[in-house]
């Protein structure tokens, strides 16, 4: 079986996992990502055109933005992205990849939460996710179910990522999500 292109996008949280992921489907994928952190949506869909050319032809993506959009960086009283323009970053996401890679599996994942108890931010823009998805026919990794109850237990000391144990469980499931959904 010819190995698949698993092409990894996303934020630092991305990055902690990736490294798990690519391990596990080493027998059956090569898996790669940006070495830099996707940062929030809109800024992830602007720097295809730079990163893309480092990768093989992706025959499935992976994508999970969120958390970036949702933060109220300069403390304005608003999320850095307005679901509005979430959404807009998102579906133009979809449809770059689509207009350079005819066929490419696209898999969305949910935002995971923070050690924060209050979801509603996270809950609403995944909410968002999901919409696109539908639109699309995308399936949705739902990370955020994952690790709602888990997040504490897992958090690396900065209520934001995970640690080794954390990122091992996160990357177990986006594996089988792209076995399931990519190939």
């Amino acid at each position: 079986m010819e190995k698949k292109n698993v092409l990894l996008l996303g934020d630092s949280r991305r990055m902690g996992y990736e490294p798990f992921v690519r391990e596990l489907l080493k027998e059956e994928a090569t898996v790669s990502g940006p070495a830099e952190n996707g940062r929030w949506a809109g800024y992830t869909l602007n720097s295809l055109r730079f990163w893309l050319n480092d990768f093989p032809t992706p025959d499935v993506v992976h994508w999970n933005c969120g958390l970036w959009d949702l933060g109220d960086d300069y403390h304005i009283g608003r999320p850095f992205s307005l679901p509005e323009e979430y959404e807009s970053a998102v579906e133009r996401t979809v449809i770059v990849l689509r207009k350079l890679f005819p066929g490419v599996k696209i898999i969305f994942a949910t935002t995971m939460p923070t050690t924060d108890p209050d979801t509603a931010g996270i809950q609403a823009y995944n909410d968002i996710i999901r919409k696109v998805a539908q639109k699309h026919d995308i399936p949705v990794d739902d990370l955020f179910a994952t690790m709602h109850d888990k997040m504490i237990t897992y958090d690396r000391g900065d209520h934001l990522h995970l640690n080794d144990e954390g990122n091992a469980i996160v990357a177990a499931q986006v594996a089988e999500a792209i076995r399931r959904y990519g190939f």
